[in-house]
């Protein structure tokens, strides 16, 4: 469990973080002073409360990672983050930590002598920090906004934590902007990143007197927020995908997506609001097909790329960031080795634009539609042993966890009803 990493000696406190199965960034702060302690033996915690365990089994311990380090700068303070993986009180890993679960998997595709990176794509808004409206009219690439200023800032800042950005933009809807880091990355590095990148964007949010939010659908009747992901496979040194060419191998990856896709949802799209952006009309994916420039599939294989490994990549665009990334990125994976292994034909991509047919046509051309909400979602989750799998042991406090966010919400009275039925 020791870490040889010191701290710097002139900061105020150390977070530890990681994510709960909902994807809600958990943090437990210690004083410079225990950090020797720490970082031996880590820190307890009752991880029944975060949903990991029952009651009954709740003695976890979270085990700060060394390479994970970020120094934050808060104005009045400076902390050492670091992000965690879980074990129990006797050492032994917590097979339940979607950590720990993507670790595992990274190790299973490359024992098959494959090698992945990826890149998330960061969607967010930035919103008026009293009325939670846009505070700015702009669409994609606007740059006529009222927080130009703010994204330079917010470059800056990710260049001073060591974060390659390519590009900062703004998006398809108003307060709507996108991130794109530079490198493909390891998975694992990846996740990490953005968990540090949500945190940056809403601290540098707040200095502006902003709201920044990556909830999925937060203004109605304009575009959502995604969270793609890219990735680029290769073996024995090949880019395995290719805008030329699609070898056997990436064929059955591509087939591994779409054949799991519906229950992909029920993790990569977790949420009721989830549902409320995967819509026709917003770019958003509905249909379960596949393509190459096409942006109105769910799995696109790009024709452009600033680089070699750009080039040879996949994107899965249905997630979005209320997903726990690391959980997110497992299930992909998994479902991406499932079609390989078997393996599975993904059939002829399409150059249509499929937004522009009607339900019916989508129908004749033999496409299937992801859910429409997150109990539909669940349901096929639990149908699919592939993905339900992937979560191994945790899928049992996940599904409670989620039966329990859709029966709250079917118990809420929304405004919606308010405005329809008070006249009754």
């Amino acid at each position: 469990m020791s870490t040889n990493v010191e701290i710097p000696e002139d900061i105020d406190s150390i977070a530890l973080k990681f994510l709960d199965l909902r994807g809600k960034a958990r943090e437990i702060r210690v004083p410079p002073e225990m950090w020797d302690v720490v970082k031996e033996d880590g820190v307890s915690f009752d991880s029944s409360n975060v949903g990991f365990t029952a009651v009954s089994e709740s003695d976890m311990i979270a085990v700060p990672e060394p390479s994970s380090m970020k120094v934050l700068d808060y104005g009045n303070e400076k902390v050492a983050v670091f992000l965690c993986e879980m074990e129990w009180p006797d050492g032994e890993a917590f097979e339940g930590d979607p950590r720990y679960m993507l670790r595992k998997t990274i190790e299973e595709l490359s024992e098959r002598g494959i090698e992945i990176h990826v890149k998330p794509e960061y969607e967010f808004h930035l919103l008026d920090d009293e009325t939670l409206e846009p505070r700015d009219t702009g669409y994609y690439i606007d740059g006529r906004t009222g927080y130009t200023g703010m994204v330079g800032q917010l470059a800056k800042t990710m260049q001073k934590y060591d974060f390659e950005v390519e590009k900062i933009h703004h998006e398809a809807g108003p307060g709507q902007y996108e991130i794109e880091p530079l490198p493909y990355e390891d998975p694992i590095e990846a996740a990490d990143e953005f968990i540090f990148i949500k945190e940056i964007v809403k601290k540098k949010a707040r200095e502006n007197g902003a709201h920044a939010t990556f909830m999925p659908k937060p203004v109605p009747k304009e575009a959502g927020n995604g969270l793609h992901i890219h990735m680029s496979l290769f073996q024995d040194s090949e880019y395995m995908f290719s805008p030329d060419e699609v070898n056997e191998k990436a064929a059955g990856f591509v087939g591994g997506l779409l054949e799991h896709a519906r229950a992909l949802s029920g993790i990569v799209s977790p949420t009721i609001n989830s549902y409320k952006r995967l819509v026709p009309g917003y770019e958003a994916p509905v249909y379960i097909s596949w393509g190459g420039e096409n942006r109105s599939v769910l799995v696109r294989i790009p024709a452009y790329g600033s680089s070699e490994e750009e080039k040879g990549r996949v994107e899965y665009r249905a997630g979005d960031a209320s997903a726990n990334i690391y959980l997110m990125l497992n299930s992909l994976i998994q479902a991406g080795m499932d079609g390989m292994e078997r393996p599975l034909d993904p059939g002829e991509g399409t150059k249509e634009n499929l937004f522009e047919k009607s339900e019916q046509e989508i129908k004749n051309m033999g496409i299937e539609f992801l859910p429409v909400n997150l109990s539909e979602a669940m349901k096929e989750l639990e149908k699919d042993e592939v993905i339900r799998g992937s979560l191994g042991e945790s899928y049992k406090y996940y599904k409670k966890l989620k039966k329990q966010e859709i029966l709250e919400f079917s118990r809420d009275i929304t405004d919606w009803e308010l405005e329809n039925y008070i006249d009754y």
